[in-house]
C-alpha cells in the first residue's frame, strides 16, 4: 500500500511544523494498516469451515447448468416455448413459418439458459436448509451463459456472507462447464433453416448434408399437413446417459 502526498502547496514556516505533519501522517498510516489487518482476520474469502458450503453451491451449479443446457436445447432454445410461435400439442417452437425465419439468436438462447440456471439454483440451494449451524445471507444471483462450439460456460455472481459465531466469510463467484457441442449443433440447424427458406417441402438432402458434416443424427416427422418437427441428436454430447437433443419445427 503506497501513499503519495504532495506537499508543494504547503509553505513550511519552520522545522517544527514540518515534523508535526509527518507525525500525523505516520499515525494515520499505522491506523489504516491496523484496521486493514483487523478486518482481514474477520472477513475472509475462503476458509476450511465454509468449504462444504462452497462445494454444495458448486455441485448445485454443475447439476443445474447441465439440466438447463439439455432442457433448453430440447425445447428449441426456450425455457417456455409457449411464449413464442410454437405447435399446440408438443409446444415445439417454429423456426420457419410463413416463409419467415423465427430461429432465436445464440445470444437469446444464452439468456434463456441463464434464466433457467437461476430458477433451478433456487430449488437446489433451498435457502441452505441443510446447514442450520450457519447463518447465510444471500445476495442477488446473476447468471451468464456462453455457448461455444463444444461446450457451454456458465458463470454466476452469487454474493454470500457466511456467519458462524464471531467469524464471517464472503465469496460470490462460481463457474461451471457443460461439455456439450451446443454451438456446433446450433450452427448446423441454422444452416439447414436458411437452406429451407423458399424450399417447397422438406429439403432432405440439406438435412442429411449438415448432419453428416457435423457428425449429427437427424430425423423428422409430420405434425400436420403443413408442419414438420425435426430432432437433431449429438451422440458426442452425451452426459450421464442422456443424449443432447435439439428440437424445432418448420412450416412449409
Amino acid at each position: 500500500m503506497i501513499y503519495i502526498f504532495n506537499f508543494n502547496i504547503l509553505i513550511m514556516k519552520n522545522n517544527k511544523s514540518q515534523i508535526t505533519i509527518f507525525i500525523i501522517v505516520a499515525v494515520l498510516i499505522i491506523a489504516i494498516v491496523i484496521l486493514f489487518f483487523s478486518f482481514r482476520g474477520k472477513i475472509q474469502k475462503e476458509n476450511p469451515e465454509t468449504a462444504q458450503i462452497q462445494s454444495f453451491v458448486q455441485e448445485c451449479l454443475d447439476e443445474t447448468s447441465e439440466f438447463a443446457v439439455f432442457d433448453i436445447a430440447e425445447k428449441g432454445g426456450y425455457e417456455d416455448p409457449s411464449k413464442v410461435s410454437s405447435t399446440v400439442v408438443f409446444n415445439t417452437p417454429y423456426y420457419l413459418r410463413n416463409n419467415k425465419i423465427l430461429m432465436p439468436s445464440k445470444e437469446e438462447i444464452q439468456e434463456e439458459i441463464s434464466k433457467d440456471v437461476v430458477k433451478q439454483m433456487d430449488f437446489c440451494i433451498n435457502n441452505f436448509a441443510i446447514f442450520p449451524e450457519y447463518n447465510v445471507a444471500e445476495g442477488k444471483m446473476i447468471a451468464e451463459a456462453k455457448i461455444e462450439s463444444e461446450r457451454v460456460l456458465v458463470d454466476i455472481n452469487y454474493p454470500l456472507t457466511i456467519i458462524k459465531g464471531d467469524s464471517k466469510f464472503k465469496f460470490k463467484d462460481f463457474n461451471s462447464e457443460v461439455p456439450a457441442r451446443f454451438g456446433i449443433v446450433y450452427d448446423a440447424v441454422a444452416e439447414f433453416v436458411i437452406q429451407s427458406k423458399n424450399y417447397q417441402g422438406v429439403c432432405i438432402t440439406c438435412l442429411v448434408n449438415v448432419s453428416s458434416e457435423n457428425d449429427l443424427q437427424s430425423s423428422f416427422s409430420d405434425y400436420d399437413n403443413k408442419t414438420t418437427i425435426f430432432i437433431v441428436n449429438d451422440p458426442q454430447s452425451e452426459l450421464n446417459n442422456k443424449e443432447f437433443v435439439y428440437v424445432f419445427a418448420n412450416e412449409y
